[in-house]
């Protein structure tokens, strides 16, 4: 069956525009899901298994490999980054495994990873330096290790960037872990800005309101004063003022 399934998705078409394979494929789906050492994201979950399926067969390897280093993070499935490397490495693609190159220390630390490919090009990932991660925020996030374990995360930044450059179709276009964490922060903040510009203009005058006729509206009329009313004697039935004087009055 694995070659039949194989066969299908090497031709060109996936598990999901052939009823016959993704009935096939769902089977094993439910059996696998049914296990308990395979990664919790996939334990009872027949569609996240069947996904993972349908890339192992796409990448043609072991669809244990995939749930073991394939991470949902944030809603994203992200690779680990050392099963990139990992993939680039056994591809055959290169006359050698990938290599890392770094320069300075500390704060002046950066790394490339580079190979060479079987033309003997040299080819050169994009430099990744230390700069670079505290201005992307890297270093800061909560839970990062860039402060304690700098080399090793920079190493990693450097082959997610190798292979999205030169591997796109190994990984499938898929971030690594570290990336899918800083890349949901950042699209986070931009989805709630977006959001508010796009309630603004859609509120923007949308609530009209009655203005008075003229120029302006006529001011409001002038309080006027209010004369006390005078008190009655209720003995005497005599009226005083205010200040209990009798009080004048002409008939």
């Amino acid at each position: 069956m694995a070659n039949e399934l194989t066969t299908h998705v090497s031709g060109g078409m996936s598990i999901f525009t052939d009823a016959k394979t993704f009935n096939e494929v769902g089977n094993i789906a439910k059996v696998l899901a049914a296990s308990n050492i395979i990664p919790k994201e996939y334990q009872n979950n027949i569609p996240n298994v069947l996904i993972a399926l349908d890339m192992a067969l796409r990448m043609r390897t072991n669809p244990m490999q995939v749930m073991q280093n394939l991470y949902v993070v944030n809603g994203r499935p992200a690779w680990s980054s050392q099963y990139i490397i990992a993939v680039i490495n056994a591809s055959g693609k290169y006359k050698h495994e990938l290599k890392f190159e770094f320069a300075g220390k500390g704060d002046n630390l950066s790394c490339f990873a580079w190979t060479t490919a079987q033309d003997g090009e040299r080819l050169e990932g994009p430099t990744i330096t230390m700069q670079m991660a505290k201005d992307e925020g890297w270093v800061d996030r909560n839970g990062s290790k860039w402060k304690t374990m700098p080399e090793v995360m920079i190493r990693y930044r450097a082959a997610s960037f190798f292979g999205r450059l030169y591997c796109s179709d190994m990984i499938m276009g898929i971030y690594a872990e570290e990336e899918a964490e800083t890349m949901n922060f950042y699209n986070s903040v931009e989805a709630v800005a977006q959001e508010a510009r796009v309630e603004i203009a859609a509120n923007a005058n949308s609530v009209m309101i009655d203005a008075p006729k003229g120029d302006m509206a006529s001011p409001p009329p002038a309080a006027t004063e209010v004369t006390p009313a005078p008190m009655v004697d209720p003995d005497t039935g005599e009226i005083k003022s205010r200040q209990g004087e009798p009080e004048d009055i002409d008939f």
